[in-house]
Formats: structure tokens, C-alpha cells, sequence
């Protein structure tokens, strides 16, 4: 009987990292340049991954990979994956998604449960037996509630009104201005509208408005209610699609925003425990790529 050598792929945007199992058993990792398919285009994004994919196995013959891949939630995108990565590796399984469902699986090995990811963007993916929910993950144009872009956007909206006269500056819309550059409004507008608007930017807002909260600004405070308040809402409609609401379920908290304890996770660790009774709460875990190796396992056992 031939070994079965079983590949996990976490290919985020900036960094793709993989795990190799070899029945059932760690057999090496490795890691390499980001596979972001929406920046880099498919292509390019699968010759990242096959590389660094070729680099942990060491000439062995994979039975099957599973891909979670940045700007793969599209299932065109997670198509051509599966076949570019397909046609490298002849008489492998693949199957390529999104980052959700390979970070349940590094949170909740098996069975019914549910994550949320709150990063730069917010996406949040249950499953329970055949039933698979995901709510959220539309992008910073359409969605992403919660999400430390959200958070950030939120406060420099506030800074808007700060400079038309309508709230009163404080720390946390200082914070904005310098952040942007703007210290009055036609600075305001340009970084708005005529330079390009780089989520990331504004993203990176969100860890200082948590802490300024944290010692009890009443602005930060307020903002950091809502993305508590939206962020429980990805989580009880992922709950409610897969009728998980009264089971008690595993929730894990993944992603940037969930570092470390803070009023934003109090505040939602408490939404939980009100609206999913007997809910059990999970934070850190294996890492995403062990999460897509979990059930690169279960594909080659099929």
C-alpha cells in the first residue's frame, strides 16, 4: 500500500504557507511569497502556491491539496485554481476556496461549529453535517461589517463631521487626520477621493481606536459598540443558517482584530454567550494551513 501524502495551502496576501502530512503524520512545511488571486491575477497566484507547494513536499507525490487562497471566494477564481494547480501535480485531488472554511478546521478540527474572521476584512462561515453558511466577506465596498476597515472608516466619517463643525475633535479623530494627512477639509477630500484609497490604511486605524476605548474614550468607545454589535450579527445569521443557534455550538474568534482581550472581544464574547446559549468560545488554535491539511486528509480518504 502506497503512502498518501496529504497537502494544506494557506495562501494569504502576504505570505503562503503549507503543511504536509504523510498518513496522518506531519511530514514537513514550508513557506513563500503571498498568492493573493485578485492582486496578482489566477496565474500568477497558482505559480506561488505550486512552488511553495513543490518546495514542502520534496519530490513526493501529493493524493491530494486543499487551497484556502486570498480572493479565491469566488468560485471562478476557485475553478481555475484547482485546475492550473491540478494540471501540476497529475492524478492529485484539489480543491481551492476561500480562507473560511480551512480556519474552522484550524480552530474546530471536526464536527458542527462556526468562526469568525475579523481582519482587515470580516467573513463569518459555519457548517453543521452538509449544511455550510457564510455570511459577510463582501469586500470593504459592500460589506465587511465589523471589520478593522469598517472600524477605521467609521472614525474617519467622524472626522468629517469634525471638520464641517458638526462634533468636536478628540483623540481618536486626531488620530484620523494624521493618519490621512488631512488636517483640514480640502486635505480631507484629496486623500478621500483623489489619491487611491488603500484599505489597509484605513485598517490600520482599528487597533489604536480599541485602545483608546479601552481607557474609556466615549468616541472610541461608541465606535467600538458597533463593530461588536456588527460583528455579532455575521455570527448569529452564519448560526441561524445552518441551525445552530440552539446546539450549544464551538464558536471560534480568528483574525487580526482578536490579537489580544480587549473591550471589543468582551463586548462580543458577551453577544455569544446571550445569543447562542451554552456556546463555547474559542481563540487562537493550529494555524490556517493545518486547517486546510485537516481536510486535505479527509479528501484523499475519499
Amino acid at each position: 500500500m502506497s503512502d498518501v501524502i496529504a497537502v494544506g495551502v494557506d495562501a494569504g496576501g502576504t505570505t503562503t504557507r503549507v503543511a504536509v502530512s504523510e498518513n496522518g503524520v506531519p511530514a514537513g512545511s514550508a513557506e513563500g511569497p503571498g498568492a493573493n488571486a485578485t492582486t496578482l491575477g489566477v496565474d500568477d497566484a497558482a505559480d506561488a502556491i505550486v512552488a511553495v507547494v513543490r518546495k514542502a513536499l520534496e519530490h513526493r507525490k501529493p493524493a491530494a491539496i486543499v487551497v484556502g487562497a486570498a480572493g479565491a471566494g469566488r468560485a471562478a477564481v476557485a475553478g481555475t485554481l484547482e485546475e492550473l494547480i491540478g494540471s501540476a501535480f497529475a492524478g492529485c485531488r484539489v480543491s481551492a476556496g476561500d480562507d473560511a472554511r480551512i480556519a474552522l478546521r484550524a480552530a474546530i478540527p471536526e464536527g458542527p461549529g462556526i468562526v469568525l474572521i475579523a481582519g482587515t476584512g470580516s467573513i463569518a462561515y459555519a457548517e453543521n453535517g452538509d449544511r455550510r453558511a457564510r455570511v459577510g466577506g463582501l469586500g470593504y465596498l459592500a460589506g465587511d461589517e465589523g471589520s478593522a476597515f469598517a472600524l477605521g472608516m467609521a472614525a474617519v466619517r467622524l472626522y468629517g463631521r469634525v471638520l464641517d463643525g458638526r462634533a468636536r475633535a478628540d483623540e481618536t479623530t486626531d488620530l484620523v487626520a494624521r493618519a490621512l494627512d488631512a488636517p483640514d477639509r480640502d486635505a480631507y477630500l484629496h486623500a478621500l477621493y483623489n489619491a487611491p484609497l488603500v484599505p489597509a490604511t484605513i485598517a490600520a486605524l482599528a487597533p489604536s481606536i480599541i485602545a483608546f476605548a479601552g481607557k474609556g474614550n466615549r468616541v472610541a468607545t461608541k465606535l467600538v459598540q458597533t463593530t461588536a454589535s456588527d460583528l455579532g450579527d455575521l455570527i448569529r445569521d452564519a448560526a441561524r443558517g445552518c441551525d445552530l443557534k440552539e446546539a450549544s455550538p464551538s464558536v471560534a474568534l480568528a483574525g487580526g482584530l482578536f490579537g489580544e482581550n480587549s473591550l471589543l472581544s468582551y463586548l462580543l464574547e458577551l453577544r455569544i454567550i446571550n445569543e447562542l446559549p451554552g456556546a463555547s468560545i474559542l481563540r487562537g488554535g493550529d494555524g490556517a494551513a493545518i486547517g486546510a491539511l485537516r481536510l486535505a486528509e479527509l479528501l484523499a480518504a475519499q
